[in-house]
């Protein structure tokens, strides 16, 4: 049985898809003119994440090559977070993962710094690479990421025993990666999720953070809708512990609607 000191360090560790179906049977059996009705109110129905499209406006700069300027900075390549200039990020700036965020700038790079990942994985390189932009965002920039690391320095995580290096080489999978700019130039918001193929690399299909934790000898279950996981992650952001896996709802922008956080599944 867990101990909440379990817990608590389970989630200190962390930071590093019917109704369709039953939609289109409606469709088919419809009356054309119902359909017709249909088709023309989801056509005008607006998603939450449209406020990321800028009205319809068209970037004034060239999306790609910001984006390649961005993630050949050194410290994005090491995944050195404290080190990027400030200027590259809007003030409403948020991070989403899968079971990370929603998390503002300024918690994301604290916990960063608070894991140390650089003194444990320093020659860590972080390949991007297949950059597109999206057909129906022209702000938001779609690419690949490889993480390639070796296990050559202490891990030492808050709370926890430090854990010695092992050597060992970190193969992260393929796994996708976006990054939203605004009018300004600024990157607003930035995701990533799952392994392409969960059987490439030698992290057992994990990527990014919990990639190195796997290569470390720190196996954590990143899998969404993971109760246990999400309920150490709320503990540890009431216990307000230095490393976090979201922001408080007041420090969100306001154009962040979802209220499900960490590793809770959707809830729009």
């Amino acid at each position: 049985e867990r101990t909440m000191a379990e817990s608590v360090g389970v989630l200190l560790l962390l930071l590093s898809c019917g109704t369709a179906s039953a939609r289109v049977h409606a469709m088919r059996t419809a009356p054309r003119a119902v359909r017709s009705r249909v088709a023309m109110s989801v056509s005008s129905e607006s998603h939450w994440l449209d406020f990321l499209k800028f009205g319809g406006t068209t970037p004034t700069f060239d999306v790609v090559a910001k984006t390649q300027e961005y993630t050949a900075h050194p410290a994005w390549r090491a995944f050195r977070l404290k080190d990027l200039p400030q200027e590259y990020f809007s003030k409403d700036y948020i991070f989403r993962g899968p079971i990370v965020g929603p998390i503002t700038r300024a918690d994301l790079v604290k916990t960063n710094t608070v894991f140390g990942l650089d003194k444990a994985f320093p020659d860590l390189d972080i390949t991007p690479f297949g950059l597109c932009v999206d057909p129906e965002n022209p702000y938001r920039v779609l690419f690949f990421v490889r993480w390639k690391a070796t296990h050559t320095g202490p891990l030492a995580l808050p709370n926890l025993p430090t854990v010695p290096a092992t050597g060992k080489k970190s193969v992260s999978p393929v796994f996708p990666f976006s990054v939203v700019w605004n009018p300004e130039g600024q990157i607003i918001y930035e995701t990533l999720t799952a392994a392409v193929d969960r059987w490439e690399g030698n992290t057992k299909g994990k990527v990014a953070v919990f990639g190195l934790l796997e290569t470390a000898g720190i196996p954590l279950d990143s899998n969404v809708g993971n109760t246990f996981i999400a309920l150490a992650q709320k503990f540890n952001r009431w216990t307000d512990s230095p490393a976090q896996a979201y922001s408080r709802k007041e420090d969100l922008p306001s154009w962040w609607k979802s209220n499900a956080v960490a590793g809770e599944v959707n809830d729009i």
